[in-house]
């Protein structure tokens, strides 16, 4: 049997099947139909969203509310404290003395007026609509609707069932709170590691992270933090994946790994994260340089893994190897390429979130949003509910002009609502969310 992860490889192209803009006619009439009900669920009360399937027992979870857990945040202690992240009974775990970085956020060392300003709340979602238009942040709302299609092989229901499930735990987690902070409530510690780097793309053009397990830390950290991290890293990430690339290309990198690097429940986690409520934004992940130690757990992890993120998992042992995915030109000097970036944590700057303040400003962009919000919706509903006959093609035409105009009013919109982040900071973001590597 092909595998037609491996397959856009060794042709040089990526295989689009399912895609806005790539659909076959059946396709397009289950996307309305998606709409159509989701329409029709919009008018609910956002309090009757149903939660997604629990997190596996030994998942890292949050135990309180991101905002809350912010305002508690006391100075580093000396107390005895343990981390409850571990892999399969290694690494973390022990009780010691807890250190000053263990629970020291970004803001807790960033200079004066370089962080964004108090979340300015907005009234909580009242509405499944509300809770969706919040979600699609600065996505076609396409191409977010397709994703939950794709990852339930079109069966409409069950679509509508898991993207319901999202929009509820992006509510219970205060997406917005964490997107509007950005790195300041981070742990310093975890973002100077480096692990989970985002730098340049593979040869499909889609955006590569980097993950050096030798650098994490179980015990360094509280698990909540890490929590945090994972949802930061996926939400940059997401700002990064411009259509037709729509996925992340991963690299695990094992190289001098040990039992005591391993979060078990950490990755329990991200996998949870990804099958439920960051859908079809995996492209592929390299397994490289894989010891006996990575390789004994993988005997345990694999069967745990949905087959159609089995199916993009493939070892890679050298530069050759991770050459057949990543050109020289954009893989880094220390796995053999030629791209001599080093990742280095750089703090936010002063006066980088200062439109944040700008409560005139930012709420004149939120109405303009929500007026493209409105326009959109308006003739989706014409859309969603014409028949296949009457379906014209000025429909569709001012249908895909009213979407241009609400990614627009979308990306106006975050720079008032979104910290500046390390990608920003560093050029590779610009304030239209274009990327430049």
């Amino acid at each position: 049997m092909t595998n037609r992860v491996l397959e856009q490889y060794e042709k040089g192209q990526l295989i689009l099947d399912g895609t806005l803009g790539h659909l076959t006619t059946k396709e397009s009439a289950l996307l309305q139909i998606f709409w159509r009900k989701l329409l029709e669920a919009f008018t609910a009360d956002a309090s009757e969203l149903k939660h997604a399937p629990a997190a596996p027992a030994d998942a890292a979870k949050s135990t309180s509310k991101r905002s809350d857990r912010a305002q508690s945040s006391a100075a580093p202690s000396e107390k005895s404290t343990s981390s409850a992240s571990s892999w399969f009974g290694f690494g973390a775990g022990a009780s010691k003395s807890e250190a000053e970085s263990y629970r020291q956020t970004v803001k807790q060392v960033a200079s004066q007026g370089s962080c964004p300003p108090e979340f300015a709340a907005q009234e909580r979602a009242r509405t499944i609509r509300d809770a969706f238009w919040a979600a699609t942040l600065c996505d076609h709302p396409d191409v977010l609707l397709l994703r939950f299609l794709r990852a339930r092989k079109w069966k409409v229901d069950d679509a509508l069932t898991m993207l319901l499930a999202c929009l509820r735990w992006r509510l219970d987690e205060e997406i917005d709170w964490a997107i509007w902070n950005g790195e300041a409530e981070l742990n310093y510690a975890l973002l100077q590691r480096g692990i989970g780097a985002i730098h340049k793309t593979d040869r499909l053009g889609q955006p590569i992270l980097y993950i050096p397990v030798k650098m994490n830390d179980p015990s360094a950290q509280p698990a909540e933090q890490i929590i945090d991290y994972t949802v930061y890293l996926m939400e940059v990430a997401r700002i990064m994946l411009h259509p037709p690339a729509e996925k992340v290309c991963l690299v695990f990198d094992t190289t001098d790994m040990s039992m005591s690097n391993m979060d078990w429940s950490f990755f329990k986690t991200f996998l949870h994260y990804l099958e439920h409520y960051y859908p079809e934004c995996l492209g592929l992940v390299l397994i490289y340089n894989a010891s006996w130690v990575f390789n004994s757990l993988w005997k345990l992890v694999c069967p745990l893994l949905d087959p159609v993120v089995a199916s993009k998992v493939h070892f890679v042992q050298s530069a050759a190897d991770l050459q057949k995915f990543i050109a020289p030109e954009n893989l880094l000097v220390e796995y053999g390429g030629k791209n001599q970036y080093k990742y280095e944590y750089v703090l936010p700057r002063k006066g980088e979130n200062q439109r944040m303040s700008d409560d005139k400003a930012r709420k004149a962009a939120m109405a303009e949003r929500q007026a493209a919000c409105n326009a959109f919706e308006e003739v989706t509903r014409k859309w969603a509910n014409a028949e296949a006959a009457t379906n014209s093609q000025a429909l569709a035409d001012e249908r895909a002009k009213a979407a241009d105009s609400l990614v627009a009013a979308s990306k106006a919109q975050d720079r008032f609502v979104r910290a500046r982040t390390l990608y920003h900071r560093t050029g590779v973001i610009d304030d239209d969310l274009h990327i430049h590597w």
